[in-house]
């Protein structure tokens, strides 16, 4: 049997489906190890392993690691009790605290889905995480620069996306702009912080060009629906589920793909670029990212400085001068590579079950 460990939310990580929908296809045995952080999901499938301690994204830090901690040494005796045969971490933190147990039984034994960098400036941690990639049977990474971090090659590219989604994807080509004349921008996501939240308020608030919302855990924290209850043109929601997520994204005509400029998130390709794909809607993102340059280049958006002055004018005339069937072509040639590497990926997967 297959243990997958993973600290998330299901509805925050699509590329869990690529496990699931694989073993499920070829009749492989597995578990699924995970943390309901949110206590979204009141029912699991049997084979699902539950730790159900609700973790708030406002709580203290140390309030935060507490609780990891203790998903840790669920995971580690889950681990044990299930006599695993092999395992897949889908999160580096996880695999970094189960390194005493997986480096003695499980070498060769286990993948490695790298999702995110965190601790990597320390150069104890990245020697150990090195260890871990050098002893999986393979590594995959959501992001080509977490790769350079490490400065490796071998490994292969793992997308943030479902393959249930991509009927949306054949079904979304049309281009219909807002009878009421507003550009509709979307947050969806886990909270980047009030900080960013404020600076959204402050660039687009009572700007009559433009509708936001702001969706997903954390965001709906009291201060700031105290804030955004000035505005007339901001909306405020906190968790939403797949469906939810779907009616949001269709109404709105750009996606805000805002990452910050720190060690994490400079280098990270999340959720919303393949949004972006799927949906068929472009994305606004950050200019000092790798993401922010990755999406200009490829013509999937616009890519800016949130802290210049002339945001809101550089979006607006963005989307007012947009070639939408240049847009769709480029669309189309990066999600055809998307599907080409994500092709890679899925045999390796197959072939580590099957081994």
């Amino acid at each position: 049997m297959i243990g997958i460990i993973l600290s998330n939310n299901l509805n925050t990580c699509p590329y869990v489906d690529k496990y699931l929908d694989t073993f499920n296809k070829i009749g492989i045995n597995y578990e699924l190890v995970l943390w309901d952080r949110d206590g979204s999901q009141n029912k699991f499938p049997a084979n699902y392993r539950v730790f159900d301690v609700q973790n708030n994204v406002d709580v203290p830090k140390w309030e935060k690691i507490f609780g990891f901690c203790r998903f840790a040494w669920f995971v580690y005796n889950t681990i044990r009790i299930r006599k695993y045969e092999k395992l897949i971490f889908l999160t580096t933190q996880i695999a970094v605290m189960c390194y005493p147990l997986t480096h003695k039984k499980f070498k060769r034994k286990y993948i490695f889905d790298f999702r995110d960098l965190s601790f990597e400036q320390n150069s104890l941690y990245r020697k150990l995480v090195k260890k871990i990639i050098d002893n999986s049977y393979f590594t995959c990474m959501s992001s080509p620069e977490f790769a350079k971090v490490y400065g490796i090659d071998s490994y292969f590219m793992a997308h943030n996306f479902r393959y249930k989604d991509l009927a949306i994807s054949a079904s979304a080509n049309s281009f219909t702009r807002r009878g009421n004349g507003k550009i509709t921008l979307l947050h969806i996501g886990i909270s980047r912080g009030e900080q960013y939240n404020n600076r959204l308020a402050e660039i687009f608030g009572n700007d009559e060009r433009f509708e936001i919302y702001i969706v997903g855990r954390g965001n709906d924290t009291e201060s700031f629906v105290q804030i955004v209850s000035g505005y007339s043109n901001i909306t405020v929601k906190g968790t939403y589920n797949n469906e939810e997520k779907e009616c949001f994204i269709n109404k709105a005509d750009m996606l805000l793909y805002y990452y910050p400029c720190d060690f994490n998130c400079n280098r990270a390709l999340a959720n919303k670029y393949y949004d972006c794909l799927i949906y068929k809607k472009p994305l606004v993102g950050n200019i000092n990212t790798y993401s922010g340059h990755r999406l200009q280049e490829k013509g999937l958006g616009i890519s800016i400085n949130f802290d210049s002055n002339t945001c809101a004018d550089d979006i607006y005339n963005y989307y007012e001068n947009l070639d939408y069937n240049k847009f769709i072509n480029n669309v189309t040639r990066e999600l055809d590579t998307v599907l080409e590497e994500d092709k890679i990926y899925l045999n390796k997967i197959q072939e580590f079950a099957n081994q």
